[in-house]
């Protein structure tokens, strides 16, 4: 029997050969933590928001050679050719024109912020509401609801392995002031928000009635349609003496072996000053190093917003939630919530583009699943603290591209995952008795490679998954899980009796009876 070898011929989409970056670490550090544009305002300032919000569609940012929506033959043609360097400048394209000034009131949001959340959508459709859609996208400044990411509670052993507090102090390596929970709040631009609200894509009745009408998948969403899940660590505004600054482990590469590598198992830490008297230029400390000058960041150097009292208070009692497993201290109005990753999926095509972000030291050489030649590819436009985000990036499962149906597993691996998301997972994410169990693999080059563990993750392999699966009945099914990289058929039998939902889990998973 041939052996397999534990880490197989992979594409990380958007890798070209290592290469010089024509931004250094130093101009990334000048261009990042110098005084901050309008843009550095957006929400990180104590002036009383807009008295309206008004979500705002993402524009193409006149940035050279990118539009979106982009013809999905275009993209597609991309995939084909594996012109890794079209598909990372759309992607940077993306992530420039969402994170920037949305141009509203005196706190300056920033575009993705005027989008309604998962919360907002939910609360607009609920029965006997009779509100217009148009009230999604001009409202009061909603209170932002962050939430432990739904993803962590796939997995049994993720929850049962965080600890008491004290426990998750010494693994992290933690200042008494850094708590490193994750925290989410899913949203959609205006396009993707109003269809889901006027189809009420997110009520059980709704899916159920499409699953007894014999319906195979929901309605797709227009092309224009955006859907992101901002990930945010809280940062105290009032740090003890003994310990001012925030300690964040930071992502410094992936991992060969096949085992869950989270937050708490990386080596690498840096500090952030929410007084920005930090001179963080791209280097990292051992875990549990003193900080010094070189390792400490700004808080400018992050997206980040202010806690309310009413966001402070709806996070207090998702974290008083003992079902949640959280160890984090009470959180205050004021406190900093620092964005440290963003997932970003468009509807572009019809398997969506997929693109996700996380904030790295320095962007311009960050390592797998991004890379110096991605971050070459980023526009001009970039700049701020969103041009302190790394990103990885696949427009397909595996190279070479196999058909939306009747494809088989057969290539290479192509791993685009978020570090501060994904790479915690063990094989129980993807096969427990709570789900539909199949394998996660691939056959490469005659041997079958497995890939059961967070770093060898693709979103749309897993996102291909999402649907909703019956409710009723005397022997209703198990659900569909998540996946590892893999091929995912989309005319696979396991879909039947299953509705898909359009590749969003946000749609299957919010299902409200």
């Amino acid at each position: 029997m041939k052996k397999q070898y534990l880490l197989p011929a992979v594409l990380y989409l958007g890798l070209g050969l290592s290469g010089c970056s024509s931004n250094n670490s130093k101009s990334e550090t000048q261009t990042t933590t110098a005084a901050p544009p309008t843009s550095e305002m957006a929400v990180g300032t104590d002036k009383q928001p807009a008295a309206m919000l008004q979500a705002v569609e993402m524009t193409s940012g006149q940035i050279p050679g990118y539009k979106f929506p982009e013809d999905s033959s275009t993209i597609n043609g991309w995939i084909e050719r594996r012109d890794a360097a079209s598909i990372d400048r759309h992607g940077w394209g993306i992530w420039t024109t969402l994170s920037a000034p949305a141009g509203q009131g005196p706190d300056m949001p920033r575009v993705y912020e005027t989008w309604p959340t998962a919360d907002e959508v939910q609360q607009q459709q609920e029965p006997g509401t009779e509100q217009s859609p148009t009230m999604l996208l001009k409202r009061p400044r909603p209170v932002r609801r962050l939430r432990m990411p739904r993803q962590f509670l796939r997995d049994p052993n993720l929850v049962s392995r965080r600890p008491a507090r004290a426990d998750l102090a010494q693994a992290h390596a933690m200042t008494g002031s850094s708590t490193q929970n994750a925290f989410e709040s899913v949203a959609y631009n205006p396009a993707a928000a109003t269809f889901i609200a006027q189809n009420k894509l997110f009520l059980t009745a709704t899916l159920q009635g499409m699953l007894n009408g014999h319906k195979g998948e929901i309605p797709e969403l227009p092309r224009e349609s955006i859907a992101i899940k901002p990930v945010y660590e809280i940062v105290p505004a009032a740090p003890s003496a003994a310990a001012p600054l925030y300690e964040m482990k930071v992502w410094t590469g992936t991992t060969d072996k096949q085992i869950p590598y989270g937050q708490a198992a990386w080596a690498s830490t840096i500090y952030v000053d929410i007084k920005n008297q930090g001179q963080g230029n791209g280097a990292v400390g051992a875990a549990g190093a003193k900080p010094t000058p070189a390792t400490t960041y700004n808080l400018r150097d992050f997206v980040y917003y202010r806690l309310t009292q009413e966001e402070a208070d709806a996070l207090n009692a998702e974290i008083k939630d003992t079902s949640n497993h959280y160890n984090q201290v009470p959180v205050n109005k004021g406190d900093y919530a620092i964005l440290v990753a963003m997932h970003i999926t468009t509807k572009e095509i019809k398997r969506w583009t997929w693109q996700t972000m996380w904030w790295a030291p320095n962007s311009a050489n960050a390592p797998l699943p991004s890379s110096s030649a991605i971050a070459a590819h980023r526009p001009a436009q970039l700049t701020g603290a969103p041009r302190h985000y790394a990103m990885s990036i696949a427009y397909q499962m595996l190279a070479p591209v196999q058909p939306y149906a009747g494809g088989k597993s057969v290539g290479q691996s192509i791993y685009a995952f978020n570090p501060y998301l994904e790479a915690g997972f063990s094989p129980q994410t993807f096969s427990n008795n709570k789900h539909f169990q199949e394998p996660s693999r691939v056959l490469t080059k005659g041997l079958w490679v497995t890939n059961n563990v967070g770093v060898r993750t693709n979103c749309m392999s897993c996102h291909a998954q999402a649907s909703f699966t019956s409710v009723e009945g005397p022997n209703p099914r198990l659900p569909l899980g998540y996946l590892g990289n893999t091929y995912v058929d989309m005319g696979s039998p396991k879909f039947k009796g299953r509705l898909r939902t359009d590749f969003l889990w946000s749609i299957a998973d919010r299902a409200t009876p």
